[in-house]
């Protein structure tokens, strides 16, 4: 009995041999035929149907026709069952999507309600590698202020000033350095002793004591975002104190020429609410940081056009600022932020006394002080002659002034004689606040002397600095039982 198989083995011989002859199918009619071969030789259920109806068994073919229909009509049920099941999936895997714009926002507020928990927590403060030499003379000295920016990536840039001048031990040092984020070690860019009695345009040995210094993030003319650490001076134009020889702002690399004294008096409000100082005194010094340009901005005495002062020089704008109305509705327009300078001489910042509330330089082990280093309430309390200043480099880019608060605790201390032996100890707290009110962090240092019946240190300025970002900072009590030269790098965990 010939089955289908027989049948299309026929048929594709046939075409076998037709293809050989003159007249071959196209390419096109050999797809078309190949497909139908292929389902009929595949069907076994027509094949057995066509078979059955051959040989006369009519019933046996209506068999096979339903239960193939049967066949068909169950899978096309199960396939519709899977496609409803796929959608009512999708469509509560969309129910499930959808909450994300909801839960997004709910991680982002644990995220900080975490980090608001972690900088409350007052962290313990580990000194680690030594930046200075430790003598008995106070020539190795050092001073306990310092103007300070924190920059995102946990590094800590500092200007350290002297606290004397005139001659070459440590305490007439000025340093410009970096702290590493892992308080493993200082790198100095540039380091002079002070002098009130010798100038030199461009500082390579002798800084005039008559100056204040900043260290900040600045860019290039030509490349706002190659920016770099640098030195920049407020100087006299020679050796004097007096405001008519003051002589301007100028960054180390691009050197004395680019000088520009700022028109006298002529001052903005930055968006901190700190005010700019062009009052040409030497040791109060207040200059605008462009936060998109990342330079500074001074307006030239002599032609009121605006300067843009980079590392590699000066960028002499076209635009003319003849009144502080102008200059203040040049400020608003843009993203501005008041640098302070520090002065080049600076023993002890000023905080207030407990005991009689007065506010004076902070050099007594034995009182207790408190204070801030920043603004408050309207009042600024930064750099200059008197503070230490506190910024940070956020990770947009920004520079950002920082409230640096701190409370000492500290003893008096009595040698020892017939009436007994009292140690001197004390401890100090800091905390840090962005300007938007945010806790930053709080850290915490305590000393006990080295020496029976003496001090532990000056310990309310002996946190100098700590890096919000990375927790590494300098403590330096200053002075412990003939003892100078106590610097270190610090770190919190």
């Amino acid at each position: 009995m010939a089955t289908i198989q027989n049948a299309v083995q026929a048929m594709v011989d046939k075409l076998v041999t037709d293809m050989k002859g003159s007249t071959p199918l196209s390419a096109e009619d050999q797809a078309l035929v190949s497909n139908a071969i292929t389902k009929l030789a595949d069907n076994d259920r027509l094949e057995k149907a066509l078979v059955a109806v051959a040989e006369e068994h009519l019933d046996v073919a209506t068999g096979e026709l339903k239960q193939a229909t049967s066949n068909n009509t169950s899978t096309m049920a199960n396939a519709t069952q899977s496609v409803n099941n796929a959608s009512n999936t999708l469509v509560s895997r969309s129910a499930q999507l959808s909450q994300l714009d909801s839960i997004t926002p709910a991680i982002e507020n644990i995220t900080k309600v975490q980090q608001q928990a972690s900088a409350s927590y007052v962290k313990p403060l580990f000194g680690l590698s030594k930046l200075e030499t430790p003598n008995a003379s106070s020539n190795n000295g050092r001073t306990t202020a310092a103007f300070a920016i924190y920059d995102s990536s946990g590094e800590t840039h500092l200007v350290r000033p002297s606290y004397t001048a005139n001659n070459t031990h440590e305490q007439s040092r000025i340093e410009f350095l970096t702290v590493s984020n892992d308080a493993s070690h200082k790198s100095t860019l540039f380091t002079s002793f002070v002098y009130t009695n010798a100038f030199e345009q461009n500082p390579v040995s002798k800084v005039l004591q008559y100056g204040s210094s900043a260290f900040l993030p600045l860019a290039l003319k030509a490349a706002p975002n190659d920016i770099q650490y640098e030195v920049v001076f407020s100087s006299q134009d020679s050796v004097s104190s007096s405001a008519n020889d003051y002589g301007g702002i100028f960054c180390k690399t691009a050197g004395f020429n680019s000088i520009t004294k700022p028109k006298k008096d002529l001052n903005a409000v930055d968006q901190w609410g700190i005010t700019t100082v062009t009052d040409h005194v030497h040791h109060t010094v207040g200059v605008l940081y462009d936060n998109n340009k990342h330079c500074l901005v001074v307006v030239d005495e002599g032609t009121s056009l605006l300067i843009e002062k980079y590392r590699d020089g000066n960028n002499i704008t076209a635009i003319s600022i003849p009144d502080a109305a102008a200059l203040q509705s040049y400020v608003d327009a843009g993203d501005f932020t008041c640098v302070n300078f520090i002065h080049n001489t600076l023993l002890h910042p000023h905080g207030i006394s407990r005991y009689n509330q007065a506010e004076g330089a902070m050099s007594s082990y034995a009182q207790n002080y408190h204070g801030y280093f920043g603004i408050l309430n309207g009042v600024t309390k930064m750099g200059h002659n008197k503070y230490s200043a506190h910024y940070r480099f956020t990770e947009e880019k920004k520079l950002e002034p920082i409230n640096f608060f701190f409370t000492s605790n500290s003893e008096p201390y009595k040698t020892s004689n017939a009436n007994g032996t009292q140690n001197s100890e004390g401890e100090v707290t800091v905390a840090l606040q962005s300007m938007a009110g945010e806790l930053l962090g709080m850290y915490q240092y305590k000393s006990k002397p080295d020496h029976i019946g003496y001090q532990g240190g000056i310990m309310a300025v002996a946190i100098n600095c700590i890096n919000p970002y990375s927790g590494v900072g300098i403590l330096n009590e200053h002075y412990l039982h003939n003892q100078y030269g106590l610097g270190r790098t610090c770190r919190a965990f």
